[in-house]
């Protein structure tokens, strides 16, 4: 199984290389290798926006913000 930090240090080239296509595809593989990674969004959100596409950027950086915010209540002790 290939780690899902591979996939978004890929994505995060790709669009430094202004291939946000590319990136989209590596960012949406991080997702279904690990579905609760918020980095994977994140990731997703910089593309589409890159795309043009503002709307499901938004829904992506809201959906990355509350499994942030998730897992930062989660490891949060008594």
């Amino acid at each position: 199984m290939v780690s899902p930090t591979v996939y978004a240090r890929r994505s995060l080239c790709h669009l430094m290389c202004d291939q946000p296509d590319a990136a989209l595809r590596d960012a949406m593989q991080a997702q279904c290798v690990y579905p609760d990674w918020p980095t994977a969004f994140y990731m997703q959100a910089v593309a589409l926006s890159k795309l043009n596409m503002q709307s499901d950027a938004m829904d992506m950086l809201n959906e990355a913000s509350q499994l942030e915010e998730k897992r930062q209540k989660n490891s949060k002790g008594p």
